[in-house]
């Protein structure tokens, strides 16, 4: 039978990520709990000085082709995620399709992003339809899709490094939401408990209101220098009904 898998990009050098473990605790658990296949990206393909993790993580399924891995879906989970113990099995929530959540928690970021990238694209996009790149559904039929990411970053590597450093408005996220906009894949958007963004923002974060309130929980939004301190006093607290 061939699996779905479960695709973690943990490549370290750049930046603390301390908080790994504590993210692979819990999809650990969950994979093995629905028959999911875990694979963590943690050899980077090129120098991350050169190209970001996020960006490296569009290259997952030659990876796994090369590496004799079949699949039928693959999510791309970022690593300062952790996922609900008793969380359903999302792969048959996909319709799929290429898969993934609004990110709607901080329009003014969202909009500054977008006009700042405009002039690479045709078409506009449409702030409503924007998503988050922290959890994405894609199958084999999205190969040309990831091709057309991988292209366009290595076309635009001078003016995507600038635009990283002056903009500051993500990495791969908005060229990837344009590129997907501009192709002929539709995006399939799954319920905001898949990717709760912004715990802090949504005041959701204290006395963890936010585990009965999402399936997945995405710790981003604040003060990376905090992300550990934080996901291990959930992990402290929750670690019990992963055992």
């Amino acid at each position: 039978m061939i699996k779905n898998i479960v695709v973690i990009t943990s490549m370290s050098g750049e930046v603390d990520i301390s908080y790994k473990e504590i993210c692979l605790n819990t999809w650990n658990y969950w994979c093995k709990k629905h028959n999911v296949e875990l694979v963590v990206l943690d050899t980077p393909l090129f120098d991350i000085n050169y190209m970001k993790p996020t960006w490296q993580r569009w290259y997952v399924l030659d990876v796994l082709e090369s590496n004799g891995i079949d699949y039928n879906q693959v999510a791309l989970v970022d690593v300062d995620t952790m996922i609900h113990w008793n969380a359903p099995n999302f792969f048959e929530e996909t319709n799929n399709q290429f898969s993934a959540c609004v990110d709607n928690d901080n329009v003014g970021w969202v909009k500054q992003s977008i006009d700042g990238y405009r002039k690479y694209f045709e078409n506009d996009l449409d702030w409503e339809k924007y998503f988050n790149c922290g959890f994405i559904v894609i199958n084999k039929t999205h190969k040309i899709l990831c091709d057309k990411i991988t292209k366009f970053r290595n076309q635009n590597h001078s003016d995507i490094v600038y635009l990283q450093n002056t903009l500051r408005k993500g990495t791969d996220q908005t060229p990837v939401n344009y590129i997907v906009n501009d192709s002929e894949f539709r995006v399939n958007y799954l319920s905001k408990k898949w990717n709760l963004t912004h715990l802090n923002r949504k005041e959701i974060l204290q006395n963890l209101m936010f585990v009965d309130l999402g399936w997945v929980w995405h710790f981003n939004g604040f003060d990376k220098n905090q992300r550990f301190h934080i996901m291990n006093s959930v992990w402290q607290n929750i670690k019990q009904n992963y055992e």
